[in-house]
C-alpha cells in the first residue's frame, strides 16, 4: 500500500472522476501510458542508431555543409 500526500489524493479523485473511472484504474491507465511512451521512444532511438553512417560526413560538421550550400543561393 502507497501512502500519498492528501492533497494529491484528492487531485487524483477529482481526475478519477472526471474520467468516470476509480482512481486505482486512473493509476493503471497512466502507468500503461508512461510504458507505451517509454517503449516507443526506446524505438525511435534504437531506430535512429541503426541508420546507415554517410561516408560523406566522416570528419565534417553537416551544419556546416548546410550552411555553405545557403551561402552559395544568395
Amino acid at each position: 500500500m502507497l501512502t500519498i500526500d492528501p492533497e494529491l489524493e484528492l487531485k487524483l479523485k477529482a481526475l478519477a472522476e472526471q474520467e468516470h473511472s476509480s482512481p486505482d484504474e486512473f493509476i493503471k491507465r497512466l502507468i500503461n501510458h508512461y510504458i507505451q511512451q517509454k517503449q516507443e521512444s526506446e524505438l525511435l532511438i534504437s531506430l535512429v542508431n541503426d541508420l546507415p553512417k554517410i561516408a560523406c560526413f566522416n570528419h565534417k560538421d553537416p551544419l556546416d555543409i548546410q550552411r555553405k550550400l545557403r551561402s552559395e543561393w544568395n
